[in-house]
């Protein structure tokens, strides 16, 4: 005789709410849930652009930090110096190099000025020659643009000199803003590890491994991105300068590399306007025969960029597709200008590895999991965290042959 057992009886609901359609009563559900992230995204937003000043400064140093942890690691292990010194001797290395090719670039500039003006002008007449002989456009009509242009500007001298004034206050955030990129960069490569560790700290228990290996994914993702681009800006730069030298511009060459090594940083427009730029100066200072050949070598150097460099250095670190790329670079400078361009892409690309490690499609298997994190959130849950200044770091046989050396000189046995 089978058992009898009591048949399923629906949760009891109000009566309006069992007449509405079950469909539709998910679909609030789900709406009301939706509005509630956008709006908490969005008043993120809101806060983020508010401390802008001192949000910029401190992307810039993870940015940088990504860059100079592998540097700072080679210099802990290899050499006698621990991490602060290793830090601080990256960050001053990284400072000569930025000032070392401010000075050369400017140096050629202000070395060159003088035919850069001549050449200047001779070149904009040629080329206005050009268009005037090609569209049949009449001397009148060019003046009558230039005495417009020049009303204009009169009229608008007050705004000028607003404009110079805010100038002055911009080169003060400027230099307010290097200070903090410049800190914010030491204390990451010297103790970011022990920032992230206590950061982790303060969630659940249960959250804390699990956010640790999401981050450990997104970071790897970022470092990709991030070496990718140095290189990549580097073979832009490098090729188009090289077309500068082979056009017989060579004193161009290096401003022309700073230049386009820097747009290289802000994904798809950076190399678009950057190359536009070395195409028209070698227009107005060459030839256009010359700014054709620029075009052929500007072009040649994306392609191999697009199809070489970055599939093969990024791999499936970072997949993003590329009209991800597009929507990305898009929003980011409608919402913040160029810093959203120059941070949206580095941004989408930690947060998609972050994410798929958190829904269970690990991007980096090989990473595994971090042992000696583990241990310390274990450690952390149980109340045995370590003394804080114990050194977290895999042992340096170089450190160590040094101070067996020191304590044997001096006889101490510390």
């Amino acid at each position: 005789m089978s058992k009898l057992r009591p048949s399923e009886r629906r949760p009891a609901v109000a009566q309006e709410v069992a007449e509405i359609p079950i469909g539709i009563r998910r679909l609030s559900a789900w709406s009301w849930r939706l509005l509630v992230i956008v709006a908490a995204g969005a008043l993120l937003m809101w806060g983020l652009i508010q401390v802008s000043g001192l949000m910029i400064p401190v992307l810039i140093a993870i940015l940088l930090a990504v860059m100079l942890t592998p540097v700072v690691k080679a210099l802990t292990r290899y050499t006698f110096l621990g991490r602060g010194a290793a830090s601080g001797v990256a960050l001053l290395g990284l400072l000569l190099v930025i000032a070392g090719m401010f000075t050369l670039a400017g140096r050629q500039l202000i070395a060159q000025w003088g035919s850069i003006q001549a050449q200047a002008i001779a070149g904009f007449q040629a080329v206005m020659n050009w268009v005037t002989t090609t569209f049949n456009i009449g001397n009148s009509t060019i003046d009558s643009a230039i005495d417009e242009g020049l009303a204009q500007l009169q009229q608008n001298a007050d705004q000028l000199v607003n404009s110079a004034l805010s100038t002055a206050a911009v080169l003060g955030n400027l230099a307010t803003g290097i200070i903090v990129t410049l800190f914010t960069l030491f204390f990451l490569l010297s103790s970011g590890s022990t920032v992230w560790r206590w950061v982790v700290g303060l969630l659940p228990p249960e959250a804390r491994v699990p956010t640790h290996e999401a981050v450990r994914r997104g970071w790897k993702a970022l470092s990709a991105y991030v070496r990718t681009q140095i290189l990549v800006a580097a073979v832009d730069a490098t090729g188009i300068a090289i077309g500068m030298l082979g056009l017989g511009l060579g004193s161009y060459a290096v401003p022309i590399w700073l230049l386009v090594f820097l747009f290289s940083f802000i994904p798809l427009v950076g190399a678009v306007l950057s190359g536009a730029i070395a195409v028209l100066l070698v227009l107005v200072l060459h030839s256009w025969v010359g700014a054709l050949i620029m075009l052929a070598v500007v072009l040649a150097v994306q392609q191999l960029e697009g199809n070489v460099l970055q599939p093969f250095l990024m791999g499936k670190a970072v997949e993003l597709h590329p009209l991800a790329v597009f929507l990305g670079v898009a929003g980011g400078a409608m919402v913040a200008g160029i810093p959203g361009a120059l941070f949206a892409i580095p941004l989408i690309a930690f947060v998609n590895a972050t994410l798929l490690h958190v829904v269970g499609r690990d991007p980096s298997p090989e990473l595994g999991v971090d042992k000696a994190a583990a241990a310390h959130f274990d450690a952390l849950r149980r109340g045995r965290v370590p003394a804080t200044g114990q050194d977290p770091r895999p042992e340096n046989p170089v450190r160590r042959a040094t101070q067996a050396v020191v304590q044997k000189a001096t006889g101490s046995d510390a």
